[in-house]
């Protein structure tokens, strides 16, 4: 395998290829979300760093006006090590994407770190910043954290997890995902999935009608089910495509592969 070419199926190499998509993907009637690939700072100087380039990011979106948001790891900006320096990255990062009218997205993480991402980003839009926080349909939390976070005015984007949870049954995950994204449908507030199930993606267009269209983006990671994001775009579904760029992709891709090798072990296909 050519690991320059694997790694650019599932992220590209630079701000600059990664604006030169995101501009692809913007005239074609997608939204995109940026992530500047780096997590787990170790040290002040790394979170600063990372800091430093999501910034660069922003500057970058505003430039070229695109329709676009940019997602964080709280990890990246020293949450291992300082819940406090985390916080202030944030609250910086929320400042420059206000001024330049982007929009911060806060990924969930690993199972440790999920209350205090939770919090933070809870008194980031009690703060006033516009934000969306992914949570993971593994979790049995996951419900309560809905609640809260809608209640704090947030705005929740489901994912199954990429990590470890508290349920590991496949199905149970797909049944989980299922009754959560009915929850959010419930509440009346715009959300969004992440998603490459075709039998989710299915069940949720089903539950949405055609006057429920505007209340669900639906995400997909660059190197996944490119005929499906293209096709429900081309029918009027808000689709943003998920595009991961920098030097440090290793553990990104080693993610992507090991979701690939599950679905390969149960017999299952991500949607093409």
């Amino acid at each position: 395998m050519n690991r320059i070419a694997d790694d650019s199926r599932w992220a590209l190499p630079d701000l600059s290829s990664a604006l030169n998509c995101a501009s692809e993907r913007c005239a074609s009637g997608m939204l995109v979300t940026f992530d500047h690939l780096g997590e787990y700072a170790r040290n002040e100087s790394q979170a600063s760093e990372n800091a430093a380039n999501y910034l660069t990011a922003l500057d970058g979106l505003k430039n070229q006006r695109l329709n676009a948001s940019l997602a964080i790891k709280l990890s990246a900006l020293g949450l291992t090590f300082s819940y406090s320096i985390a916080e202030k990255h944030l609250n910086g990062l929320f400042k420059s994407a206000e001024h330049a009218g982007l929009v911060i997205e806060i990924d969930i993480e690993g199972t440790p770190s999920v209350q205090a991402v939770c919090e933070i980003a809870k008194n980031a839009s009690m703060k006033g910043f516009k934000t969306v926080l992914a949570l993971q349909a593994y979790l049995e939390r996951t419900s309560e954290d809905i609640s809260a976070c809608l209640e704090a005015g947030l705005k929740i984007r489901l994912v199954k997890g990429a990590y470890k949870g508290d349920i590991e049954d496949f199905g149970q995950i797909q049944k989980r995902f299922l009754t959560l994204a009915e929850q959010l449908l419930a509440s009346g507030r715009p959300f969004d999935v992440g998603t490459h199930d075709p039998l989710l993606l299915k069940a949720i267009i089903a539950r949405l009608g055609q006057q429920q269209r505007d209340k669900v983006c639906f995400g997909f990671l660059k190197g996944l089910a490119d005929k499906t994001k293209v096709e429900m775009s081309a029918s009027g579904y808000q689709v943003s495509e998920y595009l991961p760029f920098g030097e440090n992709r290793s553990a990104y891709v080693a993610r992507r592969h090991a979701y690939l090798k599950r679905l390969a072990n149960l017999n299952l296909d991500p949607a093409p």
